[in-house]
């Protein structure tokens, strides 16, 4: 069965018209009249057929549909003639090719006018196969074929997974637990396209009611390199039984994740063991993360265990936990993150910790944070958990800047343990604004001490355009409001942007990149 394909119209063909003239003695007689061109004309294709339909035209008595294969420069050909209805159904078509079609209308004198052009894309036949087991060698991936994944699925030491652009992976639901796991010394090469991401979702996908696809239907990515880890060494295992990380090999590379979006995911492997959407565990600098989208899971949105990787342009939509949770000496650099929140069901938008039992571990939990807009419930939503947008605790250090918190049900910022203090955690540039409080109101008062601290921190309205929206969102900042400038510098070397706005969108952008096709937004069910 042919999948639904692309159809658009092209621009006006020229209307064709051949008149046959007739003579005498007396002089030339005016050439007959050619019928109205036909319009209207559609394409559409069902079950490895095309139909093409159109208006009748006035003055024609049937009509031609004809056909060309778009982009080889052949002539047009008839497919059908003495067509007197006005649809035409063509099954003579070959999967992978784009067609152009025509509908000439003819008169009974045989003069005749053709149509405007319609195009159609015939793709190739969808495909399935499972993927399950091990791969040890290099896996090369097609986008024509739908992967079931089965189990644990492992990308072992030495093995290579090369995922397409447009490729799409299913989390089977029946087989628990399902995760796709790269270990140390895999990588990964899951490498879209703004237009054709690389989707990671649950086999349920597409389905309605009951067979509806959920949070929590798999669970998810994960990726353990080996780069630093603030647990000694033994003791650097991920969640959900995902394996050793861990070492000193800073510049590690674990591939590419890049304009991918991962659905449905965090699977409860046991209570208080559970997958994230995205797991990075020690992954190093080496390794290339960026637009990467994780929507609607059941635990984290991204967790980063340690590690020195980057990540720009990453967005965490409907997280049923935290959407950011960052730990264990994790010292990268991150640039342009949005979060959205689902306003029934969420935690904390950034949870940073240093080392959840010492909380002077070495290296330290020390990122440089960017221009990133974290939005919350909203007035609106019921979500009865923390809800703080920005939690740093437990011995971090680290500078979060240029943030945008708005939303949050239980505060803006919210610091906690002297050590986080004395490890010189920073927030800059930063702007709080519709929160219960922008700045938590608990005794021990470190969030004071921080936000005082902090040059260009301001509790004002950023005129964001339309952040709680969840159809269609628009994160940009009002070009006169205080998000549209005021951006702390980067540090030297970091390899983040010098950008003048506050938050992850720049004002008045006419392209956000966080927009559809390679994002999802609206209904978290649709399929």
């Amino acid at each position: 069965m042919f999948s639904i394909g692309r159809v658009k119209l092209v621009a006006l063909g020229v209307a064709a018209a051949v008149a046959v003239g007739a003579c005498s003695d007396s002089g030339t007689t005016p050439d007959p009249q050619p019928p109205a061109a036909p319009t209207g004309v559609t394409v559409s294709l069902a079950n490895g057929q095309v139909t093409v339909a159109w208006s009748a035209s006035t003055g024609a008595t049937s009509y031609r549909v004809q056909r060309r294969v778009s982009g080889t420069g052949a002539a047009f050909a008839d497919v059908a003639a003495n067509v007197t209805a006005t649809t035409y159904t063509d099954s003579a078509i070959t999967a992978g090719n784009t067609y152009q079609y025509q509908v000439i209308a003819v008169n009974a004198d045989g003069n005749s006018s053709a149509s405007a052009l319609a195009e159609v894309v015939v793709p190739v036949e969808n495909r399935t196969a499972v993927l399950s087991g091990t791969i040890t060698g290099n896996r090369q991936l097609s986008a024509d074929t739908v992967y079931k994944l089965q189990g644990i699925v492992t990308v072992e030491d030495g093995g290579e997974l090369h995922i397409p652009a447009g490729t799409m992976l299913q989390g089977d639901v029946t087989v628990q637990p399902t995760a796709l796991i790269v270990r140390v010394g895999g990588k990964i090469f899951a490498e879209g396209t703004e237009s054709n991401p690389v989707i990671f979702t649950s086999s349920r996908v597409g389905g309605s009611g009951s067979n509806a696809p959920t949070a929590g239907d798999w669970g998810g990515l994960v990726i353990n390199g080996e780069s630093q880890c603030n647990f000694p060494a033994s003791e650097c295992v991920g969640e959900g039984s995902s394996g050793q990380y861990g070492g000193n090999v800073l510049d590690d590379d674990s591939g590419v994740l890049k304009y991918a979006r991962i659905e449905y995911a965090g699977f409860e492997v046991s209570f208080g063991n559970e997958l994230n959407g995205l797991t990075l565990n020690g992954v190093g600098s080496g390794t290339e993360i960026h637009h990467v989208q994780v929507h609607e899971g059941l635990d984290d949105g991204v967790e980063l265990f340690g590690g020195t990787v980057d990540i720009k342009y990453m967005i965490v939509t409907d997280a049923s936990d935290d959407s950011f949770d960052w730990s264990t000496g994790w010292s990268g650099n991150g640039q342009y993150w949005i979060v959205q929140q689902d306003p029934d069901d969420a935690d904390n938008g950034y949870e940073v910790d240093g080392n959840e039992d010492d909380f002077t571990a070495t290296p330290l939990t020390n990122p440089n944070v960017w221009n990133t807009t974290v939005v919350g419930k909203g007035a609106t939503g019921t979500a009865g958990e923390s809800t703080t947008g920005m939690l740093l605790r437990r011995g971090t250090g680290g500078m979060v800047m240029c943030a945008v918190v708005v939303g949050f049900g239980t505060a803006g910022l919210d610091v906690d343990n002297a050590e986080t203090i004395t490890n010189g955690v920073q927030v800059g540039s930063t702007i709080l604004f519709d929160n219960a409080v922008n700045i938590s109101t608990d005794s021990d008062g470190f969030q004071a001490t921080v936000w005082a601290a902090g040059a260009g921190n301001q509790e004002a309205d950023p005129m964001l355009a339309d952040p709680y929206n969840r159809t269609d969102p628009d994160f940009r900042p009002d070009a006169s409001g205080p998000a549209a400038s005021g951006c702390a510098a980067p540090p030297a070397g970091s390899g983040l942007d010098t950008v003048d706005y506050i938050g992850a969108v720049e004002p008045g952008a006419s392209s956000e990149w966080y927009a559809a096709p390679w994002t999802r937004w609206g209904d978290p069910n649709a399929g």
